[in-house]
């Protein structure tokens, strides 16, 4: 079941990077911060310390970034 979880993440994550030659790039920060969260939690059930602390880091530069305004 928590494969489900990596590879969901995974999957997103490609789509979140093509979004950003489509016409939808403006959808990229959030498309990646979902992917994010679920590879996170994969990470986190796996017990990948260095995983964890990627995830959390990007999660948190994307968060900013959001808040911020997102891509202009």
């Amino acid at each position: 079941m928590i494969q489900y979880i990596g590879w969901i993440g995974l999957v997103l994550l490609v789509f979140s990077f093509g979004l950003l030659i489509t016409k939808y790039y403006k959808y990229f920060i959030i498309s990646d911060l979902i992917a994010t969260l679920f590879l996170l939690v994969h990470s986190i059930f796996i017990k990948g310390l260095p995983f964890i602390l990627a995830n959390s880091f990007i999660i948190i530069l994307l968060g900013i970034k959001q808040y911020k305004g997102g891509i202009k």
